[in-house]
């Protein structure tokens, strides 16, 4: 991983997040607000692409860390720091071990691997909030908080195969080519 370059990616999406994010997002009757989560299609683009798994864990831990970082004391009153973080860690690190049985470049696994990262994700994060931050937490209001995060996953799954293609293209910036990648033959030697 190119870290330097990674960081500023982050920094980028979190401004794309808290302002095009804001204007994507739509009320429902039902689930509540639902927004796209564009720090999520980050991470299942590393996990599809990067090869070593300590880099996309650590970089799936800063993508969780600047989550909690930009929802802290959001719309449902505290917020805390760190089950975002474990939850992106856990999430990615499945999404890893399936990838292999996956065609990363197509569509439609790009869409399925990123619908499971944040439904673990985000998951185990209103979990973790549920039992951390809210006392009066009740379980149809549990139930209320997961039918959204899972209306978040669809939406960001819709969004995944564009947001892939785009980030393919700049790729080179924070993903370090593999040193063995391109093999010559005897006719380029």
């Amino acid at each position: 991983m190119r870290w330097v370059g990674f960081t500023i990616m982050v920094y980028l999406l979190m401004l794309l997040q808290t302002t095009v994010g804001k204007l994507l997002t739509f009320p429902t009757e039902s689930l509540g607000v639902i927004g796209p989560d564009f720090l999520a299609i980050a991470a299942v683009f590393l996990a599809l692409r990067v090869r070593e798994s300590n880099d996309v864990m650590i970089a799936a831990w800063f993508l969780g860390l600047a989550v909690d970082l930009g929802s802290a004391g959001g719309a449902g009153g505290p917020t805390v720091v760190g089950p975002m973080s474990l939850a992106y860690m856990l999430a990615v690190a499945v999404v890893f071990r399936m990838r292999e049985a996956f065609f990363r470049d197509r569509i439609p696994s790009q869409a399925i691997l990123s619908l499971v990262f944040c439904v673990l994700a985000h998951g185990a994060w209103v979990t973790g909030q549920s039992l951390l931050v809210r006392a009066d937490a009740t379980w149809s209001g549990y139930g209320d908080m997961l039918l959204q995060a899972a209306g978040l996953s669809c939406y960001t799954a819709v969004l995944m195969p564009l947001a892939y293609r785009l980030l393919v293209r700049c790729e080179r910036w924070f993903i370090v080519a593999h040193p063995g990648g391109v093999r010559r033959g005897r006719a380029m030697r």
